[in-house]
């Protein structure tokens, strides 16, 4: 998925946050920049967050046209796999291995697993779902970070965020059009995506200060390859597929072996997740968040785009509505985080990035 996510979760996850309280030692790892250190560059920052986010709308294409052959735990642990090696090389661009010795381990695997569920439902939503309204309900995740962080964090979120926030779940009910009779079970999942990816931007919020974005991919990344491995041991042999539904199938159903082709593209994935990710973190470390920021947004007519081109798919016109009313409403969200005195709700990296 993207996320985004949005705002960052590795660093690039979009950020900075309150860190935990904890007793200084000679062995503490070095303190980490403030990514927004060198944000003086708002066309480069653009255009890389849009060439980001213009990759990991491929992986959605990918995902969905192999999701009918191979399970997800599949794809996930080939992907990471391919995706661990390049990310390591941006842990030794950005700081070497000592960024990879952190305050709070706990709470990278804990981040590791939300973003791995999140991914996880995404991706079975975009079986049984028009590509565009799974994107577009995934967006929403700005919006829950807002709200999480108000009652979680106790920061000041005002009248007009708010109102924001009411708008963008407004949008949620055109697209899901509740009074229809015909609502899929599997509108539940980008729902959940989306909760699950703005709880693990909190977490970012309180680990962020003191690791690189690179070491919070690099341990998320390490999560995802591990907890897939154990889900193929537990029942790669498809010993619990019901075929019940075109989601739960993706999730359990048996492992195969791939063809060289499919190999291929599912390894294209892995290098996607870590360009990716390197185009969202440079993207927000050379521009200020509330300018780039709203530029991941562009995911949106990318999805709508491959859903008519490969798959026919036409989003009515209460869809479209409520996709530009989700969109309205998470940029206004990021720029009112952006004006002066406002203390970002999110920061550095794109919706998208770690699913």
């Amino acid at each position: 998925m993207y996320f985004t996510r949005a705002h960052s979760e590795e660093q690039h996850n979009r950020g900075g946050m309150n860190v935990l309280s904890t007793t200084t030692t000679n062995t503490a790892p070095p303190k980490v920049n403030d990514v927004s250190g060198d944000a003086d560059n708002p066309l480069q920052g653009i255009v890389l967050i849009a060439l980001g986010i213009g990759t990991f709308s491929l992986q959605d294409v990918i995902i969905r046209s192999i999701g009918d052959t191979y399970p997800g735990f599949e794809i996930m642990f080939i992907r990471g796999l391919v995706a661990i090696g390049p990310i390591f090389l941006i842990v030794l661009y950005s700081g070497g291995v000592r960024t990879l010795k952190v305050r709070h381990f706990g709470l990278n695997v804990l981040r590791g697993l939300l973003c791995l569920i999140s991914y996880t439902a995404y991706y079975m939503g975009l079986q049984a779902l028009p590509l565009a309204e799974t994107t577009a309900i995934f967006f929403i995740s700005p919006l829950i970070v807002t709200m999480l962080s108000a009652l979680i964090l106790r920061e000041t979120v005002g009248i007009r965020r708010w109102g924001a926030v009411l708008a963008g779940f407004a949008g949620v009910l055109l697209i899901v059009q509740p009074t229809s009779g015909s609502i899929s079970p599997a509108i539940c999942l980008p729902i959940l995506a989306a909760c699950t990816y703005a709880a693990s931007i909190i977490i970012t919020r309180r680990i962020g200060r003191s690791q690189t974005g690179a070491s919070m991919a690099f341990y998320a990344m390490l999560v995802f390859v591990a907890v897939s491995g154990i889900a193929g041991l537990a029942f790669g042999q498809g010993q619990i597929d019901t075929a019940v539904h075109p989601s739960m199938d993706f999730l359990v159903r048996a492992w195969v072996v791939p063809t060289a082709l499919d190999a291929l593209m599912i390894a294209v994935c892995g290098v996607i997740a870590a360009f990716g990710f390197y185009c969202l973190a440079q993207g927000y470390k050379v521009a200020p968040v509330s300018v780039v920021a709203p530029f991941e947004f562009v995911s949106m007519p990318l999805a709508v785009f491959w859903g008519f081109a490969i798959w026919s798919e036409v989003p009515t016109t209460l869809v479209l509505a409520g996709i530009t009313t989700i969109i309205v409403s998470g940029i206004y969200v990021l720029k009112r985080e952006g004006l002066p005195g406002k203390k970002p709700l999110t920061t550095g990296r794109g919706v998208r990035f770690s699913l």
